[in-house]
């Protein structure tokens, strides 16, 4: 997963004080920008107009999807623009907007009802994995090539899924445990501490908010799809 910053050298977070505020802004940010996810995608599914809209004109998400590929690319070669403000908050603004978009395009295909489970299921899984993330005495962020791997094989197994229906539920199975291991491995190089071989930077704290934030909304666009696949059985 090339948007993920990884770190070898000596963190400047010697100060667990410091590091807990960075932290802390860190899933501020994160949790600000899923409120508005969450909103956006709420009123996109109980306004009746605006679900119809969507749905005729289900391209929309595929502008979203291009922006946040080049914000990906950005966030790989042209890292020192999201340490630089305003620009970093403007890229923000623009990634978390994209995402409403195509999140919202993508939960108004099935019923709200459904949309409430997978949100519920997703909400629980990642307040545990946040919990797992801080005790685990293991340390995913010395594991980026388990995770490099693991972006792989999902990409793989979406170009597999589009012509094999059998490889489909494997992709979507699999692409679940590979975010939640996403999840994990952001949360402990947000955390930080010695136990973990990689950390963020203080200056990284937009990279850190937007790498968790695609994490969880993935994960929960995953959760919605494999909830309309057993609703259709």
């Amino acid at each position: 997963m090339c948007n993920r910053k990884r770190r070898y050298e000596t963190n400047v977070f010697e100060d667990p004080a410091v590091r807990r505020m960075f932290a802390t802004k860190v899933l501020a940010i994160v949790g600000i920008n899923l409120t508005f996810t969450t909103l956006v995608m709420t009123i996109c599914i109980l306004v009746r107009p605006i679900r119809r809209f969507l749905q005729i004109n289900w391209w929309i998400w595929i502008p979203a999807a291009v922006i946040i590929f080049i914000i990906h690319i950005m966030m790989c070669c042209f890292q020192s623009l999201f340490r630089k403000s305003p620009l970093n908050w403007v890229l923000l603004v623009i990634y978390v907007i994209c995402h409403a978009v195509l999140v919202s395009c993508f939960a108004v295909l099935y019923r709200p009802l459904l949309v409430l489970m997978a949100f519920g299921v997703c909400a629980i899984l990642v307040a545990c994995l946040s919990v797992f993330a801080r005790i685990a005495p293991c340390d995913f962020t010395a594991c980026y090539t388990l995770i490099f791997v693991f972006g792989i094989t999902v990409l793989a197994l979406s170009i597999l899924a589009l012509y094999l229906r059998s490889v489909y539920v494997v992709y979507l199975g699999f692409a679940v445990i590979a975010y939640c291991t996403f999840i994990v491995y952001d949360l402990q190089m947000i955390v930080g501490g010695k136990i973990h071989k990689q950390q963020y930077y203080e200056s990284d704290y937009i990279i850190a908010a937007m790498c968790l934030f695609n994490d969880v909304v993935y994960l929960f666009m995953f959760i919605l799809e494999i909830a309309g696949l057993i609703d259709e059985d």
